[in-house]
């Protein structure tokens, strides 16, 4: 199943919104670089609604107590409910990366912004 989430000009380099996709809520997430990128919008923790939660740049340690670097390679969904952080292309926690959120596959064609939801399994069969 393929649904239209918005137009592409509704959605700007580091914004996302929320869209009913069958029986699963998901957030679509245009990173900085434009690229697309969908996630089911229900926190691993407690159910929390991602497409209400923040986007951020990721930030790593470095061996200079206090101080930080960006990783421009991860642009993290956070929580709004207890902060769970998210890596927008792979759904992965941040914190444990086993531990991941649904993803599925976003794209513009023509004017709009899709998202398809693919029946469990299909992915299997088809390879």
């Amino acid at each position: 199943m393929k649904q239209v989430v918005c137009h592409k000009d509704d959605l700007g380099p580091g914004q996302m919104t929320g869209a009913q996709l069958g029986p699963i809520r998901v957030v679509v997430i245009r990173a900085k670089d434009g690229s697309l990128h969908a996630l089911a919008a229900k926190c691993l923790h407690q159910g929390g609604p991602l497409d209400q939660g923040r986007l951020y740049d990721h930030t790593l340690t470095t061996d200079d107590v206090g101080r930080y670097a960006m990783d421009a390679d991860r642009e993290i969904i956070k929580c709004p409910w207890h902060g769970y952080e998210y890596d927008i292309r792979t759904g992965a926690t941040v914190f444990d990366e086993t531990r991941c959120l649904q993803t599925f596959a976003t794209r513009e064609e023509g004017d709009q912004i899709t998202v398809e939801l693919e029946p469990p399994g299909a992915a299997a069969a088809s390879a």
